[in-house]
């Protein structure tokens, strides 16, 4: 099982995440008809032809899905902060 995601991982994801153009990133055809272009990134080369749609897609869809992903993580993380500080806190008042 992976390692717990710490703060200094999510900042560090937030900070790479933050510095990339905009999305979405629309998948664009070479002059051939093959996706060769999502966003910002081109020529795009896999080894295996038929591989090449599948990486593009998962390519423009992780420019949305990560920011989202780690701003659930973020949200999720913050949430048991305060869920741990309220049962302290009544820990205290006993």
């Amino acid at each position: 099982m992976p390692e717990p995601l710490s703060a200094e991982y999510l900042k560090e994801t937030q900070r790479i995440i933050a510095a990339v153009p905009k999305g979405p990133w629309e998948v664009e055809p070479s002059e051939h008809g093959l996706p060769d272009q999502v966003g910002p990134i081109c020529f795009l080369e896999t080894w295996v032809d038929s591989d090449r749609l599948t990486v593009v897609e998962f390519i423009a869809f992780a420019r949305e899905a990560l920011p989202r992903y780690v701003g659930e993580i973020a949200r999720l993380k913050d949430q048991v902060r305060r869920l741990e500080r309220a049962k302290d806190g009544a820990r205290h008042d006993r």
